[in-house]
């Protein structure tokens, strides 16, 4: 299985979840440090930013769940998929997949 972090409309109260998400194993909220989330339109992304925290969930995925959203994402092309560390709500720090936004911010 794939760990993954995720933030914005992928979240459980997201209008992305119930597509991708839903029935996989949720591992716990937690967050990053070291980046800021961004409202791109449709989908939010995060960029590397010194002092700033972005709050998430972390998922336990199989692969084809992880191709379904490297598709929604862009990956490669607006997002890149990058292991970051994830802090959970019980202190444990755990690797997870991320989408990393590529493009400009205004």
């Amino acid at each position: 299985m794939i760990k993954v972090f995720v933030y914005g409309s992928f979240m459980r109260n997201g209008r992305y979840h119930q597509y991708y998400l839903q029935d996989k194993a949720f591992l716990g909220s937690g967050h990053v440090k070291g980046y800021k989330k961004y409202i791109l339109g449709g989908l939010d992304g995060i960029l590397p930013e010194k002092d700033q925290i972005v709050q998430g969930e972390v998922y336990d995925i199989d692969p084809a769940t992880l191709a379904k959203l490297d598709f929604i994402q862009n990956n490669d092309t607006h997002f890149i998929r990058e292991v970051i560390n994830v802090e959970l709500e019980n202190g444990e720090t755990v690797p997870a997949e991320a989408y990393i936004w590529t493009g400009a911010v205004s």
